[in-house]
């Protein structure tokens, strides 16, 4: 994905499309049945007014290249622009044009690592996550998620949180705080909202502790879908916000400048050396050098040398 693929402030996203638990495995597959219904879902997500989304692969344990092979199993998708080769399985060579063409869709990669020691958050380090373009985890403990929204993982663009389970910690002010200055992105998945009642019940009380830490910024809406019938579109997701007491303009935010900004900071984490850059202002016009004034001046004099002492 080139900074051109990523699109415009006004596309709508959608960042998490979940591809079957078999493609967590290393070397794992997905059988041409599970990938009807991705495929189906990546049309019904185009019906529905999204112009990009990621296909979500979750994996438990370290982030390894045999990861990279189910990507090369994706059949044709109708009037989809995807971001990587499919017959290598490598990232694409970012020639597609500046937007996405009318009536079409944008399908990245996305890869969410659930991490229950450090030692899986570290592994993302490395050049394989820079195949993806959107690189999530899912910490297990508040320490984990501490050290997820602290920058201690470099790799990480999206913090992603299992809304429809019971955490068994609140997240801070300061933690969410530190994931925001750093420009992660922190994700709210509607799908357990469409679940049973009891599920429904944990998601508004997570979903709105989420909001309410971090006043609504820096907050993605995700559908998480499994299937076609999971999506809903931007529309009725803008309106889900008001039950977190999100204004209407923060939630449509959420699913378009929102996740649009987790894409760009993935494109300069991949894509950029760290650099100090030093801006100086433009000269004064008609301003003589700094050189040439010292030779025809003389040496810069106080006032008080100029005029004496009194």
């Amino acid at each position: 994905m080139d900074l051109r693929q990523i699109g415009g402030r006004r596309m709508f996203y959608d960042l998490n499309i979940a591809l079957p638990e078999s493609a967590g495995r290393a070397g794992g597959t997905i059988s041409s049945q599970d990938w009807a219904v991705v495929v189906q879902a990546v049309e019904q997500a185009r019906g529905l007014g999204y112009q990009v989304v990621a296909l979500n692969q979750t994996i438990h344990g370290k982030l390894a290249a045999d990861h990279l092979a189910v990507w090369r199993s994706i059949p044709a998708i109708k009037n989809a622009e995807l971001s990587w080769d499919r017959e290598t399985g490598t990232r694409g060579s970012g020639s597609a044009a500046a937007s996405v063409g009318r009536g079409k869709i944008r399908v990245l990669r996305r890869v969410t690592a659930v991490v229950s020691d450090a030692a899986q958050g570290h592994s993302l380090g490395g050049a394989v996550a820079g195949e993806y373009d959107v690189v999530a985890v899912r910490p297990t403990s508040d320490k984990l998620l501490a050290a997820a929204c602290s920058g201690t993982w470099e790799a990480v663009d999206v913090v992603s949180l299992d809304m429809g389970a019971r955490w068994g910690y609140f997240v801070k002010h300061k933690t969410a705080g530190q994931a925001l200055a750093l420009g992660l992105s922190l994700e709210i998945a509607y799908g357990p909202a469409l679940a049973d009642a009891t599920t429904r019940q944990q998601w508004v009380s997570n979903a709105a502790g989420l909001v309410r830490v971090t006043r609504g910024k820096g907050v993605i809406w995700t559908s998480g879908a499994r299937q076609a019938f999971d999506l809903r579109s931007p529309y009725d997701i803008t309106a889900l916000g008001d039950v977190l007491q999100l204004n209407a303009d923060l939630s449509k935010r959420a699913l378009s400048s929102g996740p649009r900004t987790a894409l760009v900071h993935a494109f300069t984490r991949t894509r950029t050396v760290r650099a100090v850059i030093s801006v100086k202002p433009p000269p004064e016009e008609n301003a003589e050098p700094a050189s040439k004034r010292a030779r025809v001046h003389g040496p810069s004099q106080s006032a008080e040398q100029r005029v004496g002492k009194p």
